[in-house]
């Protein structure tokens, strides 16, 4: 109540720059989405620099949260999108999903704006509300993209490139945002290139962060070799890979652990199966050396499995940030990333960036398990490099183009915007 009185009375003496976010994923205890980790830090880091941010997700029921945090507040207004929905597989429940959330969330932000008019709109995942929120609200519209489907879709199962025709449409008002983010340079390229109608200075790379708070060295001895590797059980991510890496690795030296948070879904694809099942052999084969977690796991002991690992690996066949990676590295932990996607601006020289091959992947690894010192040089570059993408700073940046964004009169004010926004897209 305290608090609520400080900031109402702030309010009075100077309106805060409110902030509406759209996405059907925010983060839970033990998420591991991208998106999610990224509206709910994203969020956080507005509200410390005085904004009033409104988020607008997904949730198990209808509920509104508000939370003060430094000089501004967090509202988080939830929407239950599954009681609508039938019983279908989890590739169709999700496209519906979030077709649903598009349309039920616009009356929660419709009802928000009436009280008090937003400056920005910023959509992440979905387009589809925040274009439309654009034109009834009169605020400013951001989309960022995390990734790009047509490209990402080439490494998914049948099932999701059935729904690409619906992903196509629903991104088909890519040109109307006046503001597009990326979360890499290679990304921004990608998009560029997709669609040409799109001018470069519409476009900037502002990258996810990482919770350096969380994520971050223990120095205990290390108890065992252990290699670690977390993602979705997709063929982008290349779970097929990982588990030809695992097997040659684990025949190579009888000492190495492998272990892998890789949640799964309780309906897969025939493909995906098939793999789930070669996995599972690879458990059988090497049940104290095979460690698999088919369940998420919570940031804080995500951040103990980071500390106790030797080396993380990543071949992703597509891979537009590498959230995960960025995480081992503020741990200190030396990275074997494929140079796919953003994965190589984040790395630099603070890991190893090779080619995606099994062979290339176990000599590195086993290279990396049995050379000390090499594993110390590229920990120290890691936890230097993870420090350029704090939270704090990345919600600055943010906010800065939220602000810019803002007061631009006309679509076409592009040299203006340039000007304004040098320096904003470094790395």
């Amino acid at each position: 109540m305290f608090e609520k009185l400080i900031y109402s009375a702030k309010s009075l003496l100077n309106k805060p720059f409110k902030v509406g976010i759209i996405s059907p994923q925010y983060l839970d205890k033990a998420s591991n989405q991208g998106v999610a980790i990224h509206t709910y830090y994203l969020s956080e880091g507005l509200a410390k620099l005085g904004c009033d941010v409104h988020v607008f997700t997904m949730g198990e029921k209808d509920s509104v949260k508000t939370e003060f945090i430094g000089e501004g507040r967090r509202i988080v207004h939830k929407i239950n999108v599954n009681s609508g929905l039938p019983q279908v597989d989890p590739t169709l429940k999700r496209k519906l999903g979030t077709f649903m959330f598009d349309s039920l969330i616009l009356t929660k932000i419709f009802n928000e704006n009436a009280k008090e008019k937003f400056d920005i709109m910023h959509s992440q995942i979905t387009m589809n509300s925040g274009l439309i929120s654009k034109y009834f609200t009169d605020a400013k519209w951001i989309h960022t993209f995390h990734s790009l489907e047509r490209l990402r879709v080439k490494y998914t199962s049948k099932e999701n490139k059935r729904y690409m025709g619906v992903v196509n449409w629903m991104q088909s008002n890519v040109t109307y945002p006046d503001a597009i983010i990326s979360v890499s340079e290679d990304l921004r390229k990608d998009i560029l290139k997709a669609y040409p109608a799109l001018k470069g200075s519409r476009v900037f790379n502002i990258p996810n962060g990482v919770d350096l708070e969380t994520f971050k060295p223990n120095n205990e001895p290390l108890k065992d070799k252990r290699v670690l590797f977390i993602a979705r059980f997709s063929m982008e991510k290349g779970i097929d890979i990982v588990e030809k890496i695992s097997r040659r690795v684990l025949k190579e030296d009888s000492e190495i652990k492998i272990e892998l948070i890789v949640p799964i879904d309780n309906y897969l694809s025939e493909s995906m199966e098939k793999i789930k099942k070669r996995l599972e052999a690879t458990e059988k084969e090497f049940p104290e050396r095979f460690i698999w977690h088919k369940t998420s796991v919570d940031r804080e002991k995500l951040n103990e499995i980071y500390n106790q690992c030797t080396v993380y690996i990543q071949p992703s066949r597509y891979e537009s940030f590498g959230m995960t990676v960025l995480e081992a590295m503020a741990c200190g932990k030396a990275t074997i990333v494929s140079n796919r996607g953003g994965m190589p601006e984040i790395v630099r020289d603070g890991g190893m960036v090779i080619p995606l091959n099994t062979k290339l992947f176990v000599a590195g690894i086993l290279r990396l398990i049995g050379d000390y010192r090499l594993r110390e040089r590229y920990s120290r570059r890691a936890i230097k490099r993870a420090e350029n993408f704090s939270w704090e700073d990345i919600s600055k940046r943010t906010l800065e183009l939220y602000k810019i964004i803002a007061k631009r009169k006309e679509a076409d004010e592009t040299e203006k915007i340039e000007e304004a926004m040098k320096g904003l897209d470094r790395a």
